[in-house]
């Protein structure tokens, strides 16, 4: 077995890595919970993309060898790439158990809290890591994330500043500086930009370093030099379109599918078997204000703010298989309903306590029908914008996760425009469960319009949800800079200096195109 075991390292450490892989199976048939192989099976897994199948082996490996720091790291760094955040930090605190000032494992263990939104849990952890090595640019690039997104802006900017004088070549840390500096004039950055400019026009810059680098130039230049700017953000949902699939057809045949699912038959079979539960659904497109009215209303002393989570989507795809089938009796699909909120709410209730909590995930304009039937006590809030400026915010934002339609403009406009028709389907459908909240209204007139956000959601008034913008809470969004002081005009023409530019999308948005439903 050890000539075997030898011969796959051998084969592994000179990059024959799908050679060696088999061999490992075969030892791993023989001696399935043999720690060493499986290590060594979850390295070249990893170095494969296997991710899952790594962390498995993983798992195996560490159960027999719990004090292997070298292991533990190189598991924690594996699942935190697969943003298996549960066995990262798992792994991770074993890491501290056996060395409580390790920097790579403080360092790693504040980012897997700050991508679980636990910041306040994070902050001890960053500040760990910087004791271990005042030189990390990442640690304090963490830092300031962290110390921003609990309002702590002022710390939160320097700590971006140190970032950037340790390493400037850092993008993220660049990113942030711009973001949550708002706008006010930074030597550091003056200094960078033409080397980022150099940077992005090197033929050996790599696709999606391009990308970040058009992004970050972008925000730069936006209102110092528009015409640049936008050419740097065109060119960044270019190469951001190429690398991936999307077919507004498709997005069409599911609002459909979804549209009839959740019917007049449905919505009257329902009558009387919702649940009691009240939770407030904050909806629509993003960048149309969704943050700012969570922010509002998580200001009052009832109310947690959840933020964009994922249960209800989530509920919904482990248990519509009935619904979908299209053969299953309305009492069926009354039950299945029931079951997938019971689930959302459970999940939700299991880290929540408050009275009340808001649901910010703007998608969950597509399950409006599952919330106003299954739970018909919730609030649900339809933050509208001008369509333009939504979409233009959309546009210039470089997103995370799966936002597909984004980087077209014509598909941005069509994906609009089929939301717009689907969101009027449902307002036809339950109009006294739809609350809608403009942010041009809510901009022109704050107070007034406050009140009666809170009107609706049966909340009474407090003065702090007047001063939301004190409000230390974590904001995790894009808007998290503007939600930090009091409302103001500054975004409600954003897009006007690139009327030439967003013809496209003017255009499409004028005729309606691809919201046929």
């Amino acid at each position: 077995m050890q000539a075997i075991f030898d011969k796959a390292v051998a084969l592994h450490d000179q990059g024959h890595v799908a050679q060696a892989i088999p061999i490992y199976q075969q030892l791993l048939s023989a001696q399935p919970e043999h720690p060493i192989v499986n290590a060594r099976m979850a390295m070249a897994k990893a170095q494969q993309g296997q991710l899952a199948q790594a962390l498995v082996c993983y798992d195996v490996a560490i159960k027999s060898l719990p004090a292997e720091l070298r292991l533990l790291q190189q598991a924690s760094g594996v699942a935190v790439q697969a943003a298996d955040y549960e066995r990262a930090e798992r792994w991770l605190r074993l890491m501290l158990a056996l060395d409580a000032s390790h920097q790579v494992a403080n360092e790693q263990l504040a980012g897997v809290l700050v991508g679980q939104h636990r910041e306040e849990e994070a902050l001890d952890y960053v500040k760990a890591a910087i004791k271990g090595n005042p030189q990390s640019a990442n640690a304090y690039n963490l830092k300031g994330l962290v110390e921003s997104r609990l309002g702590q802006t002022d710390k939160g900017y320097k700590s971006f500043k140190k970032a950037l004088q340790l390493n400037p070549g850092q993008l993220g840390v660049v990113r942030n500086l711009i973001l949550y500096g708002k706008g006010k004039p930074e030597p550091l950055l003056e200094q960078l930009m033409p080397q980022l400019e150099q940077k992005y026009q090197s033929p050996l810059q790599s696709n999606a370093a391009k990308m970040n680098l058009a992004y970050i130039l972008f925000m730069y230049f936006e209102k110092k030099a528009p015409e640049k700017a936008f050419r740097y953000l065109q060119q960044g949902n270019l190469i951001n379109r190429k690398s991936y699939q999307y077919s507004h057809d498709q997005t069409l045949v599911t609002f459909k599918q979804l549209m009839g699912l959740f019917s007049e038959p449905l919505k009257h079979a329902f009558e009387g078997k919702g649940l009691e539960e009240a939770p407030i659904f904050i909806v629509g497109m993003p960048r149309s204000g969704t943050t700012l009215i969570e922010q509002i209303l998580s200001s009052h002393s009832l109310v947690e703010a959840e933020g964009e989570i994922e249960d209800l989507r989530k509920a919904f795809e482990s248990g519509s298989s009935a619904l979908l089938s299209g053969s299953a009796s309305l009492d069926k699909q009354v039950q299945a309903c029931q079951a997938i909120a019971t689930g959302y709410l459970g999940k939700v209730r299991s880290r929540q306590s408050a009275q009340y909590f808001t649901d910010k995930m703007p998608y969950n304009f597509m399950l409006l029908g599952l919330i106003a039937t299954a739970m018909p006590h919730a609030r649900i809030i339809h933050c509208t914008r001008d369509p333009l400026e939504t979409c233009y915010s959309i546009y210039k934002q470089n997103f995370s996760g799966s936002h597909a339609y984004t980087n077209d403009l014509k598909e941005l406009g069509q994906y609009y425009n089929a939301y717009r028709s689907m969101m009027a389907y449902w307002e036809a459908l339950f109009p006294e469960s739809i609350y809608e909240a403009n942010y041009e209204r809510m901009v022109k007139n704050p107070d007034e319009e406050i009140r009666s956000l809170l009107a609706f959601c049966k909340l009474e008034e407090e003065p702090q949800c007047l001063a939301f913008y004190k409000n230390k809470r974590a904001v995790r969004t894009a808007s998290v800079a503007q939600v930090r002081q009091p409302i103001y005009t500054d975004s409600l023409k954003a897009s006007k200096p690139f009327e030439e530019e967003l013809r496209v999308l003017t255009e499409t948005l004028a005729s309606g195109d691809g919201g046929e439903l």
